[in-house]
């Protein structure tokens, strides 16, 4: 004879608050901060009117940036021989690579906060293509800055203020900001790059997983594994 079935043991019972998956989070914090000194030193250095400091020529102003060329260009810097065309045309330039370098950064962010799912954009932030960008940007505001420089130097070696002073031209805080702001994307290409990410089996495996315990949870709190397993009836000859 097959005794009836007894009581559920509390064991048997399917736990709806049991362990969860282990999750793979896009997110990358550790990458989000430098992205965000980035964006800040970019910004910064942009507002700032020091790019180049200016010495020996007959240039009144001691320092000079691309403020000084974006929208009205005052008449006077260039009777003064502050600028020509052809550094105001560089200014120019520099001021839209850092347009574009703030750009790529704020992109690069909010992939790193936000961690979308999407295909193209997780290849894009685990493999920091706009960090780098970023980087190729700032090392490009650095070598007009620094080409400007030069032109700059030689037309205040044309016109010296007084004949045999030392003219020079140096960098200011601005171009140091654009440095700094190449370096904090350098970390974060290195914090995304150096991650460890799941191959795209295991990924697979993860969602069936994921699908699985969702699937789980559309069985009531009390319900008994046992139950679905019922003997036969008590034999009777």
């Amino acid at each position: 004879m097959y005794a009836p079935p007894g009581p559920a043991v509390p064991g048997n019972r399917r736990r709806r608050g049991g362990t969860a998956l282990p999750k793979q989070p896009e997110r990358s914090l550790a990458s989000a901060l430098p992205g965000a000194l980035s964006i800040t030193a970019l910004c910064t250095a942009l507002a700032e009117p020091a790019w180049l400091r200016v010495h020996g020529g007959t240039c009144p102003r001691q320092e000079l940036g691309v403020a000084d060329v974006l929208g009205y260009i005052d008449p006077k810097l260039l009777e003064e021989f502050c600028f020509n065309s052809q550094t105001v045309l560089l200014l120019r330039v520099i001021a839209a690579f850092c347009f574009l370098g703030i750009l790529c950064s704020l992109t690069a962010f909010l992939l790193d906060v936000f961690g979308p799912k999407h295909p193209a954009l997780k290849i894009t932030r685990r493999y920091a293509f706009a960090h780098i960008l970023t980087v190729l940007q700032c090392a490009t505001v650095i070598g007009f800055c620094y080409w400007a420089s030069e032109l700059i130097l030689a037309l205040q070696q044309q016109h010296k203020q007084y004949r045999g002073s030392l003219s020079y031209v140096t960098f200011a805080i601005s171009f140091y900001l654009v440095a700094g702001a190449g370096g904090a994307s350098i970390l974060a290409t290195a914090a995304n790059l150096l991650r460890h990410y799941p191959s795209e089996e295991e990924e697979q495996a993860l969602e069936l997983l994921a699908q699985m315990e969702d699937g789980s949870d559309a069985f009531p709190a009390d319900y008994d594994i046992a139950n679905q397993f019922q003997p036969p009836p008590a034999y009777t000859p």
